[in-house]
């Protein structure tokens, strides 16, 4: 009989230095696929999970409460300052999927009607959010449009602004991962299929430990979905090439390359696929056409 220990429970209480591996993950990013992988290989170790807000990742590496995180990158990175290589240059990193945008919509909004809603549409709605969220739609805009907009009103998180949608002031322009969390009865949610994808990535300092290094490495072979047997192919302190493959189930997730055992797998929620129709529906509008008419507000 094999009386070897089974994968441990979950750990999201203990501190980093009690657990072998304490992994953080921003809201939306759903881990726990990956947790329970990571375990089952690693019985009689710990790892501990840890929900962050959104903008406390780097705190929270910094202080070494986790020696990873699932973290989502610009949409629109600025060029040396927020874009991969900049980020590299402070710490580890690997680009894992990119999850589609979606504009979440009271239930009986007027573009409910189409299957997708194309930036083009969004241009006379008011949008809770700085323009620099969506670039693609302020280069549509005239100046005279642009210069009538009233500030938006503070928002400190995905969930604020879904309420504020829900409460009749506007509309949001969210990763999908992000509506899907904070999901209502009373609002929907389209893909706006040309918005940029936003990266996520996962991230962990350059100076860890040779033995938790090791254990991040391994974690990273379990995301890109390689099994237990196969080599990490980076040493500790190396960063995993990005075209390594896709990560098995996580929750949205766009590859730069995909070999040809994975095309056939299930592609993970909120992902835009190569060579994949956009869209909610099999059949529907794929040019953002209505099926009815509008009138502007």
């Amino acid at each position: 009989m094999d009386d070897a220990p089974g994968p441990q429970e979950p750990a999201a209480d203990l501190p980093a230095e009690s657990a072998d591996l304490a992994v953080a993950f921003v809201p939306g990013v759903m881990p726990g696929k990956w947790f329970f992988r990571w375990r089952d290989r690693n019985p009689g170790r710990v790892l501990a999970e840890r929900p962050l807000e959104a903008d406390a990742w780097q705190a929270e590496l910094e202080a070494g409460r986790a020696h990873a995180c699932f973290v989502r990158l610009p949409a629109h990175p600025r060029p040396g300052i927020d874009d991969l290589p900049a980020l590299r240059e402070r710490y580890r990193a690997v680009e894992l999927y990119a999850e589609q945008q979606v504009v979440v919509l009271p239930k009986d909004h007027e573009l409910t009607l189409l299957e997708e809603v194309p930036v083009a549409e969004l241009v006379d709605e008011v949008l809770l959010q700085e323009s620099s969220a969506l670039p693609e739609r302020h280069r549509l805009r005239s100046p005279e449009a642009v210069a009538a907009d009233a500030a938006p009103p503070p928002v400190r998180s995905a969930r604020d602004a879904v309420e504020l949608v829900a409460a009749g002031l506007g509309l949001v322009v969210v990763p999908m991962s992000l509506a899907r969390l904070h999901h209502r009865k009373d609002l929907v949610h389209r893909v706006v299929p040309d918005a940029a994808a936003v990266p996520v990535a996962l991230v962990w300092p350059q100076d860890l430990p040779e033995e938790q290094e090791e254990l991040v490495q391994e974690f990273v072979g379990v995301v890109r979905g390689r099994g237990p047997n196969s080599s990490r192919g980076a040493g500790p302190g190396a960063s995993p090439a990005p075209e390594d493959g896709p990560p098995s189930g996580g929750k949205g997730g766009k590859q730069a390359r995909t070999s040809s055992s994975q095309r056939g797998a299930r592609p993970p929620q909120g992902a835009r696929r190569s060579g994949a129709p956009r869209g909610g529906g099999r059949g529907g509008p794929q040019g953002g056409r209505r099926t009815g008419g509008r009138g502007r507000r």
